[in-house]
C-alpha cells in the first residue's frame, strides 16, 4: 500500500512540475515570442544551467563565448530570446551597445534584478548592488574618493610593487624568465595595488601566504574573499560545519576575518581622522586611500550624507571584487595577445621608447602620452571582457530601438514587457562585427585617439564603472614598465602553432567573471 502511495505522490509531483513548466514556457512565449531565439533545457545563469555539462541541449555559462561568431547573426538580430524548457525563466540577450545605453541611461525603465544583485551584497549594501535613491546617495558619496590624488597613488604604488616583483622573483638579473602562469603574478600585482591604494594596507610582495602557525596573511585573506564570491553566495551557512574541507574552511575563515579586519580598520582610521581634524590638518592631502576617504566622509558629513559602517564594508568588498580579479585577468590576456602579435608589441615598445627618452622612469604625468599602451589594454579588455554579463529587469513595458541587421543603417523597435529579464552580453558586444571590423583580430589601433565610449566593458551612462581610471592607470604603468624592459613571448610545445597555443590557453572560463586558467609566457630581456 505504501508503495502505491509513494508512486502516486511521485506521479502527482511530476505532473505538477510538468504543468508548472508548461505555464512558464507559455508565459515566456507570450512575452517574448515576437523575438527570434531558441529553446534550451536550463537557463544558463541558474544553478542547474551552470553546473550541467554544456552542449547542444544545454547552454552552460560559457555559451556566449563559444557561440560568439554566430549567436546573433544566425537570427539576423542583435536582440534574441532564450526559452528554457526544464528550469529557469525565458529572458532576452542582446549584443548592441545602443541598447546598453538605453538600458543604463538616465531614467531608464530597467533596474537591477535580485538575481543581478545577490552575490554583490554578501558583505553589505554597496554602490554596485544598490538602486534608485539609495544608489544616487552611495554614488554621490563614493565618487569623490576616486580622484586625481588616488590615480597618482595608483601609479606610484604600481611602480613600487612592480619593482618589488622583479626583484623578489629574480628576473632583474636574468636574460630571460619562464613564467608558468602569468595570471599568478597579475593577480598578486592587482591585489597589492588594491590593498595599498584601496585600503591603505601596503603589503610586501615577498610576504608568505601563511605564517609558521598556518595563519593567513592579509594578502591571502583578500585573495580568498575576492576569488570565492560565488561559492560564498551559493553555499548555505551550515555547509562549512557539516563538510569542513580545507577549501571551505579557508573561504569561511577569510570572510569572517576580513569583516573583523575592516571593522577594526574603520575604528582605527576614524580615531586617526578625528585627531587630524582637531589639529586642522589637510585630510584631502593626507588620506590617499579610497577606504580612508569613505571613513572621513562618514565623520565629516554626518549620517545623512555618508555611508554607515556596513555600507563602507560593502563598498570595500566591491572594490576588492571589481578591482582585483577583473584587472588581473585583463592584464594577463593583454600580455598573451601582445606575445601572439609581435608586430603590435613592437609598436607599443617603440612608442614607450619615444615617450620615455633616456630611460627615465615613467610617472603619472606620462599617463596621457602613453595612449598606445593604454590602447593595448583596451583591446585586451574588448577581446576578453572580464565582466562578461550584467542583468537588468524591465520595471514597466518599454520599447528599445535596435540597429537592424537585415536593413543596415535602419533601426527596429523591440517591445519588452514589464518583468522581463534582459542580459547585457558584453562578449556579444565586443565581437559585434557592426561595431568592430574583424573582431577576432587583436588590433590596438582601434583605440588610438578614439572616443572610448565605443568600449562598453566599463558600462554606460551614469552607472559607468567608478574604478575605470583606477584600472587603466594601474594597467598602463604595469604594461609600460614590463614592455620597456622585456619582450613577451609565448611558450610553444614541440610542433605547436600559435593558433593552437591560443586555443589551449586563451579559451576562458565564465563564472562570476571571465577568467583564464593558465597562461605560460616567457620574458626575454631587451638590449642583450
Amino acid at each position: 500500500m505504501s508503495f502505491f502511495l509513494v508512486l502516486s505522490a511521485v506521479a502527482a509531483a511530476f505532473t505538477s512540475f510538468i504543468l508548472w513548466r508548461a505555464f512558464k514556457i507559455w508565459d515566456g512565449y507570450k512575452r517574448l515570442g515576437h523575438l527570434p531565439g531558441f529553446y534550451t533545457l536550463c537557463e544558463a545563469t541558474t544553478a542547474f544551467g551552470a553546473l550541467a555539462p554544456s552542449g547542444s541541449w544545454n547552454l552552460g555559462l560559457s555559451f556566449t563565448w563559444k557561440r560568439k561568431e554566430y549567436l546573433y547573426t544566425q537570427y539576423q538580430s542583435e536582440v534574441i530570446a532564450i526559452f528554457p524548457l526544464l528550469w529557469g525563466n525565458a529572458n532576452v540577450y542582446h549584443a548592441s551597445p545602443e541598447v546598453l545605453r538605453q538600458i543604463k541611461g538616465i531614467n531608464s525603465a530597467f533596474h537591477k534584478s535580485e538575481m543581478g544583485q545577490g552575490s554583490m551584497k554578501i558583505m553589505g549594501p554597496n554602490v554596485v548592488a544598490s538602486e534608485g535613491e539609495d544608489w544616487k546617495r552611495q554614488r554621490r558619496i563614493t565618487t569623490p574618493a576616486f580622484n586625481g590624488n588616488s590615480y597618482r597613488s595608483v601609479w606610484e604604488e604600481s611602480s613600487r610593487i612592480f619593482n618589488e616583483m622583479i626583484k623578489h622573483e629574480g628576473w632583474a638579473t636574468e636574460k630571460d624568465a619562464l613564467i608558468p602562469d602569468i595570471c599568478v603574478y597579475s593577480r598578486k600585482f592587482a591585489l597589492l595595488i588594491i590593498a595599498s591604494v584601496g585600503f591603505g594596507l601596503p603589503l610586501d610582495w615577498s610576504e608568505p601566504r601563511y605564517d609558521a602557525q598556518g595563519k593567513m596573511s592579509k594578502e591571502e585573506i583578500i585573495t580568498q574573499v575576492s576569488m570565492n564570491i560565488l561559492p560564498r553566495f551559493v553555499l548555505p551557512w551550515w555547509i562549512y560545519t557539516v563538510f569542513p574541507t580545507k577549501g571551505l574552511r579557508a573561504i569561511d575563515t577569510a570572510y569572517k576575518t576580513i569583516e573583523v579586519l575592516l571593522r577594526n580598520m574603520i575604528d582605527t582610521r576614524a580615531d586617526e581622522i578625528r585627531k587630524s581634524m582637531s589639529l586642522n590638518e589637510d585630510l584631502d592631502h593626507q588620506i590617499r586611500d579610497v577606504f580612508g576617504r569613505l571613513v572621513a566622509a562618514q565623520i565629516r558629513e554626518g549620517e545623512k550624507l555618508s555611508l554607515n559602517d556596513q555600507e563602507i564594508i560593502g563598498n570595500a568588498f566591491i572594490l576588492l571584487f571589481a578591482g582585483h580579479e577583473t584587472t588581473a585577468y585583463t592584464l594577463s590576456a593583454t600580455l598573451a595577445l601582445l606575445a601572439l602579435n609581435e608586430e603590435e608589441q613592437e609598436i607599443a615598445y617603440q612608442h614607450i621608447r619615444k615617450t620615455l627618452p633616456d630611460d627615465r622612469l615613467p610617472t603619472f604625468d606620462d599617463y596621457d602620452s602613453l595612449n598606445v599602451v593604454l590602447a593595448c589594454f583596451y583591446e585586451g579588455l574588448r577581446m576578453y571582457p572580464a565582466a562578461y554579463l550584467t542583468i537588468r529587469e524591465a520595471s514597466e513595458d518599454t520599447r528599445l530601438s535596435v540597429p537592424s541587421l537585415k536593413r543596415p543603417g535602419e533601426m527596429e523597435t523591440v517591445t519588452i514587457k514589464k518583468g522581463t529579464t534582459i542580459m547585457n552580453d558584453f562578449v556579444g558586444m565586443s565581437y559585434n562585427e557592426r561595431i568592430y571590423s574583424n573582431p577576432g583580430k587583436f588590433q590596438p589601433s582601434r583605440w588610438y585617439d578614439t572616443n572610448v565610449d565605443r568600449l562598453t566593458n566599463f558600462g554606460a551612462g551614469p552607472r559607468t564603472c567608478l574604478g575605470m581610471k583606477f584600472a587603466t592607470t594601474e594597467a598602463t604603468c604595469y604594461l609600460t614598465l614590463l614592455l620597456r624592459e622585456w619582450k613577451v613571448e609565448v611558450v610553444l610545445e614541440d610542433g605547436q602553432t600559435k593558433e593552437e597555443w591560443k586555443t589551449k590557453y586563451l579559451t576562458p572560463t565564465l563564472l562570476t567573471t571571465l577568467t583564464l586558467d593558465e597562461v605560460p609566457l616567457r620574458l626575454v630581456k631587451r638590449g642583450l
